[in-house]
Formats: structure tokens, C-alpha cells, sequence
């Protein structure tokens, strides 16, 4: 068997789903594929590294659903909802994504692609990195929050979650944007 990158992120996400982020080990993705845990570190250096790929992989997930034509206020909008599915349609993807630091293609090409519909929709760059690192950052700790059994039964209890997460991040990017609006000299 060829042994290759997407193949261990895959196992990977596979084995998160069943076992959580506890239970994520390298020499657990090399028994579901079938190889000794030495033939992985051809493709990844290490665990860090694994879990920054497979962090990458659902953003990447994300900003794919996302529909191209959106730019502005309704790209970041379906941006953060979408960050949001991804997190809680797997198990502890947040306490994973929140373990890792950002890889190169991360920071160069993902949020390339971010800042790129954000700047079609009046933002500068620095205002638009500003605003992803914003949804993101608020989108993970209401992810994290939701992955907590306790503390969202005790959310439940005084809210709807879902809708106070939509209201919460609509609110954001609208204050987001009215910040942008107010820096931006007239035209």
C-alpha cells in the first residue's frame, strides 16, 4: 500500500470521530492503516504536525462550503457558521484546532482566500485579518463550549444555543464592519 498525507489525515479524522482527541495517536492511525507508526514519519514529522493537517483539512472543508459569489458581511457571515458545522460534526475538532499552531499553507493560502472576500466586500487587509481572526477566535470558544457536555447543558438552560451562537456572530461582524466603515475615508 502507497502510503500518502491525505490517506493519514483521513485516518486520522476517522480515529478523532471514534476515540476523541484522547484518544488520537499516531501508532493508532498506522494500525488503522495497516503500517508500522515509523512508515508515518516519511509524511509527517510528528503529532504537532498531524494535528495541523488535519486542522487544515477542515478548514479547508470550511471555506469550501462556503459559496464563492459571497463576498463582505455575508462571506464572513456563512464563513463562521460554516467553521461552526465543522466543529461540532466531529468529535473534539475544536480541542483539536485549538492545540495546533497554524501551518504555512494556514497562514499563506487559507487566509489568503479570506482575506480576499473580505477585501471585495470594503475591508483593508489588516481590517480583514483583524475580522477572521475575530469569527474564528469566537466561533472556536463557542465550539469548545458546545463540546462541553456540562457547560452546554447549562447553557441550554438559559438560552438557545444555536440561535444565540447565529445572533452572537452576526453581531460581531456587524460591529466588525461598522468599525471598517468608520476608519474608511469618505469617498
Amino acid at each position: 500500500m502507497a502510503l500518502e498525507k491525505e490517506a493519514i489525515v483521513g485516518a486520522g479524522l476517522v480515529l478523532l470521530q471514534a476515540e476523541g482527541f484522547a484518544g488520537l495517536s499516531l501508532r493508532k492511525i498506522a494500525d488503522a492503516l495497516g503500517v508500522q507508526t515509523p512508515a508515518l514519519y516519511w509524511h509527517v514529522k510528528n503529532r504537532a504536525e498531524l494535528y495541523g493537517l488535519m486542522s487544515e483539512h477542515m478548514l479547508h472543508e470550511a471555506i469550501d462550503d462556503v459559496d464563492d459569489a459571497l463576498s463582505g458581511r455575508a462571506w464572513l457571515l456563512a464563513f463562521g457558521q460554516s467553521i461552526h458545522r465543522v466543529h461540532m460534526r466531529r468529535r473534539d475538532a475544536a480541542q483539536l484546532v485549538s492545540s495546533v499552531m497554524p501551518s504555512q499553507v494556514m497562514e499563506r493560502e487559507l487566509l489568503g482566500r479570506i482575506v480576499e472576500r473580505l477585501e471585495a466586500g470594503g475591508m483593508s487587509r489588516a481590517e480583514a485579518v483583524v475580522a477572521h481572526s475575530a469569527v474564528l477566535s469566537l466561533t472556536l470558544g463557542w465550539s469548545l463550549f458546545e463540546g462541553n457536555a456540562q457547560i452546554v447543558a447549562l447553557m441550554r438552560e438559559s438560552m438557545d444555543v444555536e440561535a444565540s451562537f447565529g445572533a452572537s456572530l452576526g453581531a460581531l461582524i456587524e460591529g466588525l464592519f461598522a468599525a471598517a466603515a468608520r476608519s474608511s475615508p469618505p469617498a
